[in-house]
């Protein structure tokens, strides 16, 4: 085991072991059954629903019999992103683990502490029959980051606690009581293909064909992280091709960018066909938007790069019409910071991230995640996604809404969980709401009166290959947990 030497153990044995399992939204089965069997094993009444979420209830401890029960929650499905030299198949092969100074890490792909850390703590609690602790009600979800389905299909039946402590937050000294709503969105454009020399075409004798590439990107989580001023592949991929569509008349044979919705993207590829004798003055176009667009981000991602090389040329390509509305609809789609609040300082109030592009065989696939303080924000940004689909063509669905967790500076937990965190810190935490979706509104949503606050330990740079959780934050977090569980 590369953690076993780790404090607390109980936590780094059961990470590393829910590490072994691959656990991609979508693909939670495997990890669902092996912790209600691992709760069953230990004698807890445990509910492993039809859509595998798993809720386990341990009794209070001695002398706990009479406090009221809280909710432990947190989710299995961990993002599934990897550097493009990392061979790894997320359905079948587990992570592979290192510790680096203070962090543990994994070799090239997402470490999945978001949310690996909950299930873990949740393992490790109920493990541990000497802990002093009320009735707890622990609720693990599926398919939180692909629309927070295993949250929406929970029967509010199961649970009788009126309080609730989320572990899906990923900085230390903030308690979060507040997230924002989101919607996912199918942005589809119809696509005609022609063939080389056809459709204004030159014949295959006299047309070049290029893939253009945006690499190094920095990425990150598309809530939490929007507002760092980090490139998005897909949107830059967009500005060039606007360009290079406009200067030399080029034809989209291919699209391709972004891996999950709600990561920012760090990688997008396009291979197109341009008439031959244009193709000598491509390449000194792509060097000046590359230089541009590096000093740009020269601090946010100091490693982009964007190139164009020949290739050989397809069979086949979009229509004019087609290649000009895929190109448009990058560049106008709504990205990035749309909106910052006037109540919290800081806070993005509304964002949208341009998340994944894909080349389908009748059409493009533009998926995009706006996120909103209320839905009034988002009310805003589906009517501007509506207007450039009805002038493109495209077809716009809003599917897996996610409504937003109203901010509650009122909340009782709340007073106690600041108390205890004041005590064990000598200092007071950040109260405030998230950017980002938690599954809090839902279940606040099914369970009217339920009073939530959120919190976890230090994890960098969620949703992208250099995800890494910070030990001694890990230690200084399983002591808070402790010692609020004991004072509940």
């Amino acid at each position: 085991m590369i953690l076993s030497a780790l404090e607390p153990k109980a936590f780094f044995k059961h990470f590393e072991t829910i590490s072994q399992i691959p656990r991609g939204s979508g693909n939670e089965k495997a990890v669902s059954d092996y912790v209600t069997a691992f709760a069953r094993g230990l004698g807890y009444k445990t509910v492993q629903d039809k859509l595998m979420n798993v809720i386990i209830y341990k009794p209070a401890s001695a002398d706990y019999e009479d406090k009221p029960a809280i909710i432990l929650q947190g989710h299995f499905d961990m993002v599934c992103e990897k550097n493009a030299d990392t061979e790894h198949d997320f359905m079948k092969d587990p992570l592979h683990l290192y510790i680096d100074g203070d962090f543990v890490k994994a070799k090239g792909t997402t470490l999945g502490a978001d949310n690996g850390t909950a299930v873990a703590i949740c393992m490790a609690l109920l493990e541990d029959k000497s802990l002093p602790h009320p009735a707890l009600e622990m609720v693990l979800t599926v398919e939180e980051e692909t629309g927070m389905a295993g949250a929406e299909g929970l029967d509010a039946s199961l649970f009788s606690a009126t309080r609730m402590i989320n572990l899906d937050s990923s900085e230390e000294k903030i308690i979060t009581i507040g997230c924002a709503a989101g919607v996912t969105v199918e942005y589809n454009l119809p696509l005609t293909w022609e063939g080389i020399g056809t459709g204004g075409m030159p014949p295959l004798q006299s047309s070049s064909a290029f893939t253009l590439t945006v690499k190094g990107l920095h990425g990150g989580h598309s809530g939490a992280d929007i507002n760092k001023g980090r490139g998005n592949a897909n949107v830059i991929l967009g500005c060039v091709l606007t360009a290079l569509e406009k200067d030399f008349g080029i034809r989209l044979a291919k699209i391709k960018g972004g891996m999950k919705l709600n990561a920012i993207p760090r990688e997008a590829a396009a291979d197109f066909v341009v008439n031959a004798g244009h193709a000598g003055k491509i390449a000194a176009c792509v060097g000046e938007y590359a230089r541009s667009f590096g000093e740009m981000y020269k601090d946010t991602d100091p490693g982009l790069a964007i190139t164009c090389v020949p290739t050989d040329p397809p069979e086949r390509v979009f229509s004019q019409d087609c290649s000009d509305k895929v190109i448009t609809s990058l560049l106008l789609l709504p990205n990035g910071v749309q909106a910052m609040s006037d109540e919290i300082p800081n806070l993005v109030a509304a964002s949208c991230n341009v998340g994944v592009v894909e080349t389908l065989e009748n059409h493009v696939r533009i998926s995009c995640f706006p996120r909103g303080a209320s839905k009034e924000y988002l009310i805003g940004m589906e009517r501007q996604i509506r207007e450039l689909a009805a002038r493109t063509g495209a077809e716009a669905r809003f599917i897996e809404r996610s409504p937003a967790w109203a901010y509650n500076p009122e909340s009782r937990l709340l007073k106690t969980v600041t108390e205890i965190y004041e005590r064990l810190n000598n200092t007071k935490p950040v109260v405030t709401a998230l950017h980002a979706g938690l599954e809090c509104g839902i279940l606040a949503e099914k369970l009217p009166g339920l009073d939530i606050v959120s919190f976890g330990p230090d994890t960098f740079d969620l949703h992208t290959p250099d995800e890494r959780l910070s030990i001694s934050s890990t230690q200084r977090v399983w002591s808070f947990i402790l010692a609020l569980l004991e004072a509940l």
